[in-house]
């Protein structure tokens, strides 16, 4: 699975140095799926993706919903924190593209707010 690393425009914090794109069907299907933790630094990103669900999920996760803004550049569309296992109804943002998925408390502690700026490398 391709990694890059997801850095913040507006203050040049890297929010992701271990970024998994999840591209493949197979890749999308599992997600974070039998994780039992990520470590600070760890993603998973979903292109093509504005919802997700968290059958199956074990970790609380935030989730940051990313509009393209160029080649390799996203702009934050909107931001769901401390989402929790097994949580019946999906998490959705109609106006996103992508879908990135961090460790509960990421977004806060990247003081990351909608409007933001990410580029990955």
């Amino acid at each position: 699975m391709k990694q890059v690393v997801l850095q913040s425009l507006k203050n040049q914090a890297v929010i992701a140095d271990k970024c998994n794109v999840a591209e493949r069907f197979f890749d999308r299907l599992r997600g974070l799926i039998g994780r039992k933790s990520l470590s600070p630094g760890e993603a998973m990103l979903f292109p093509d993706c504005n919802d997700i669900h968290m059958w199956f999920m074990s970790i609380p996760l935030d989730v940051v919903f990313l509009r393209a803004d160029g080649v390799n550049a996203y702009r934050v569309s909107s931001i769901r924190e401390g989402i929790r296992p097994w949580r019946l109804l999906p998490v959705r943002d109609g106006a996103a593209d992508l879908t990135l998925e961090l460790p509960a408390g990421a977004a806060r502690l990247h003081a990351l707010e909608k409007g933001d700026r990410l580029c990955s490398s």
